[in-house]
């Protein structure tokens, strides 16, 4: 199988699969840093204390996993029919895709812990800011992050190039049944809170589960993004 061809062709443009990422996570680092010296400037140890606890749900970091987000949509919207003009099988593409992924996956988990563990060591780079420190990426011991930001960013890559291939597999039929369909569980789950004690009481419980579960969720996302992935890839549609 030809999966080597599939890596390069998804890496063939460094700065793309590995530049930018990090340059747009160094300039929202350097943004966080400046924030953080003027906060502290101005009001000083208590300062640094409050804004270190608020700043556990700080989504800079996003600057970061939002490119990674629309791997798994840039994989099958823009190499999928590129890979089979070139003669590769939907085999060879779907395991070296899965390859990349799980590369991908594993690089920028490793970035993040590193960044974690640095800026644990030295108070928030002194200013006691978050910007790995974060919820969305663990805020227990490091290899809780290492965890965390693996199967977070496998998952929205799998999941996304599940939409995109099912796209490719219905046309624009599904992109109606998707976005119609999720409104109405947005709505379901907007009017549950509302209007249920019982819904809003479940939801607090689910909202409460213990790291461990929230891992096995997502973990469950990723599975089933690559089990409908590898399904309709088979089938889909070169767009």
């Amino acid at each position: 199988m030809r999966i080597r061809n599939v890596v390069q062709l998804h890496t063939v443009n460094r700065l793309q699969a590995f530049g930018w990422p990090l340059v747009i996570m160094s300039l929202s680092l350097t943004i966080t840093l400046i924030i953080g010296a003027l906060v502290v400037g101005v009001g000083g140890a208590d300062a640094r204390t409050g804004m270190n606890t608020g700043m556990q749900w700080n989504g800079a970091i996003f600057a970061l996993l939002g490119p990674l987000i629309g791997f798994g949509f840039i994989a099958m919207g823009q190499y999928f029919p590129l890979a089979l003009g070139l003669g590769l099988t939907r085999r060879e593409f779907a395991a070296g895709t899965a390859l990349v992924f799980v590369g991908n996956a594993a690089f920028y988990a490793a970035v993040v812990t590193i960044g974690k563990v640095v800026e644990v060591a030295t108070g928030g780079f002194g200013l006691g800011v978050r910007f790995f420190d974060t919820f969305y990426t663990g805020i227990g011991a490091w290899w809780q992050t290492l965890v965390q930001t693996f199967l977070l960013i496998l998952a929205v890559m799998l999941v996304g190039a599940a939409i995109t291939t099912a796209f490719h597999r219905w046309g624009q039929s599904f992109l109606w049944v998707f976005w119609i369909g999720l409104a109405a569980v947005v709505l379901a789950v907007v009017a549950g809170a509302l209007l249920s004690d019982a819904f809003r009481a479940a939801a607090m419980d689910v909202l409460g589960m213990a790291w461990g579960g929230w891992m096995v969720v997502i973990a469950g996302f990723a599975a089933l993004g690559a089990a409908v992935w590898l399904t309709l890839v088979r089938r889909a549609q070169a767009r």
